[in-house]
């Protein structure tokens, strides 16, 4: 039985061994190998190129290219066409850019909302009312003149201290973080000062539905604010910490981009409230008591008092903004409500754009207020323009580090400076960072006035009637505020020009000068890629076979040829042997 060796050597003596061997020598005497690719018409990408590009030109829909592109033409009716093409594409492409840029920059309308709104779906105004007179003469007469209170008391009434050469007592103001402790001790209380108030037809005593509050003109009464623990984040000013909330009435944190919300339908005793219906019996009605007899100094050069509407969850700016109500006088205010919404979508676009921020986004920029408003934002500006120039801040601004030192009147220069905008760069900085909110509402008022009549008033005012008439045409001031219509019309920011809008005037110009279209951009695609890959790729199939191609391909089959005769010839072997052994067997048995 041959070993392997012995097998491999008598495969190489088989004659289909010198038959391969044969084959090999005729192949090495053959003529050098040379690549007939080289002999055969080049095809490359330009000349693809050149005849998709052809074709496209005389195909498209696209007007002007058949005529620059058609070899009947003479050269300067070519160029002709040329020069038209090029000049119809530059206007076209400035007309596109100019409607980039209205599209891209300014992308908000502002219009009227198609739909109503009822005045019973908003709240009723926050009413901040406040005395000019801002210290009564009865609680600061015992002051003397080297006391700090007595300094105090000149800053607040903005008078130069007689005291500005004592360094220690101007130390100690500096010192003093206990203003609003100090103005309420000093000021007239909210009971006081009003003491007829009546509200959707209801009577209420004052002092539970107004709250002290401290502002630019001294302490104030205010009704319809938010519950201090929804306006602010973390510190809540002193004469807001105890104030009276009524079991019966839920408080809710309302603002203008959520509203009531489902509150409503639930039940009706919540505040902020809402207007209970139109006319002067719904509204509120107030009497005042300004007390003359006991003004000791008076913010303005009047007697009387300030009044101010805002939104409940709005600072007040009553020192700007407030109307003046004189005693003896009976004003009406007739309300009239603005409200400014934004679509929802608009949050997609970008806020220097849109030129408003919504509650949530405002909300992170302040540190103070827990709802954001331009008012709001205004007033912590306006604090941090203190602190960085003064080192202070006003007894009334937003305490943003809870600690912030209360400027003293020897700042008052330098107080004054920043709130009237004078030192370069406050103005432009809070105007950038405190833009208008996307959803707001803010209330105007009509004012009519008459003088109070003498007879009568204390039979349909009951309050009065232990007053003379003397106090009450000096001190006594009537005032009812109340809606006119049942609806208003909010205004309604939405898009300018929207994208479907914008595609609409790009298609436009594009048929209007070239007769492009959406399918003009599939004949593009389809000529500058997927013909010429289709046609690379058939070339590819289709190109002759070169002679080196050729021999590597006969010397694949040799090998090929050769593994299957030395596997035929082991079967065989293998075949012969076993039925040899067989044999022997059977000739041999044991």
């Amino acid at each position: 039985m041959r070993t392997h060796r012995g097998r491999k050597r008598y495969l190489f003596r088989t004659p289909l061994f010198w038959k391969a061997q044969q084959k090999i020598s005729a192949f090495r005497n053959q003529t050098p190998m040379k690549d007939t690719r080289a002999a055969t018409p080049i095809t490359t990408w330009r000349t693809i190129l050149a005849r998709n590009t052809d074709e496209f030109c005389r195909n498209t829909t696209i007007h002007g290219l058949k005529y620059i592109n058609s070899r009947k033409l003479l050269a300067t009716d070519r160029i002709f066409f040329g020069l038209a093409f090029l000049a119809v594409l530059c206007i076209a492409g400035f007309l596109i850019h100019d409607s980039f840029e209205k599209w891209n920059t300014t992308p908000v309308i502002v219009g009227l909302n198609p739909e109503p709104t009822y005045i019973t779906d908003e709240p009723f105004p926050a009413v901040t009312i406040c005395n000019l007179n801002q210290a009564l003469a009865a609680r600061v007469k015992h002051f003397t003149s080297d006391t700090t209170e007595y300094a105090m008391l000149q800053s607040l009434c903005h008078r130069n201290s007689d005291v500005s050469d004592n360094v220690n007592n101007h130390q100690n103001i500096a010192k003093e973080n206990n203003w609003e402790e100090f103005i309420l001790n000093v000021s007239q209380p909210c009971g006081e000062m009003i003491i007829g108030c009546r509200f959707g037809a209801e009577d209420y005593n004052c002092a539970r539905v107004f709250y002290p509050i401290v502002t630019d003109e001294g302490l104030c009464c205010v009704f319809n604010m938010l519950h201090p623990r929804f306006m602010y984040k973390k510190i809540v000013p002193l004469s807001l910490r105890n104030i009276w909330s009524p079991n019966t009435y839920k408080a809710i944190n309302w603002h203008a981009e959520l509203g009531f919300g489902s509150i409503r339908r639930r039940t009706k005793l919540f505040y902020p409230r809402a207007a209970s219906g139109t006319g002067e019996s719904l509204g509120l009605s107030l009497i005042l008591d300004v007390q003359a007899n006991d003004y000791y100094c008076s913010s303005s050069n009047s007697i009387g008092f300030k009044i101010a509407l805002h939104s409940p969850n709005e600072s007040p700016n009553v020192r700007e903004t407030g109307v003046l109500l004189a005693p003896g006088l009976e004003t009406k205010l007739r309300i009239d409500p603005s409200m400014i919404m934004t679509e929802k979508y608009l949050r997609a676009v970008d806020r220097k754009y849109r030129r408003c921020l919504f509650h949530n986004e405002g909300n992170q920029r302040l540190r103070y207020f827990a709802h954001y408003t331009q008012r709001n934002c205004n007033m912590e500006c306006l604090s941090r323009s203190l602190l960085k120039h003064c080192g202070c801040i006003g007894f009334y601004m937003p305490r943003i580090n809870g600690n912030d030192t209360i400027c003293s009147i020897y700042k008052s220069k330098c107080v004054d400076s920043v709130r009237l905008h004078t030192i370069e760069d406050i103005a432009e900085s809070c105007v950038d960072d405190c833009l208008p909110s996307c959803f707001d509402l803010t209330f105007n008022s009509i004012t009519f006035s008459a003088k109070i009549t003498n007879d009568g008033f204390e039979n349909t005012n009951p309050t009065v009637a232990n007053y003379t008439h003397s106090y009450v045409e000096r001190s006594i001031a009537v005032v009812n505020m109340y809606y006119k219509d049942e609806t208003f019309r909010a205004k309604k920011q939405t898009e300018f020009i929207g994208i479907s809008d914008f595609l609409s005037n790009v298609g436009g110009l594009m048929g209007l000068f070239l007769g492009f279209s959406f399918l003009s951009i599939a004949e593009c695609v389809y000529f500058a890629l997927i013909r010429p890959c289709r046609s690379c790729s058939e070339l590819h199939r289709n190109r002759p076979v070169s002679t080196l191609e050729l021999i590597k391909l006969k010397k694949v089959e040799f090998v090929e040829d050769m593994q299957r005769a030395k596997e035929n010839e082991v079967v065989q072997w293998f075949h012969s042997e076993y039925c040899q052994y067989y044999q022997h067997r059977f000739d041999n048995p044991v």
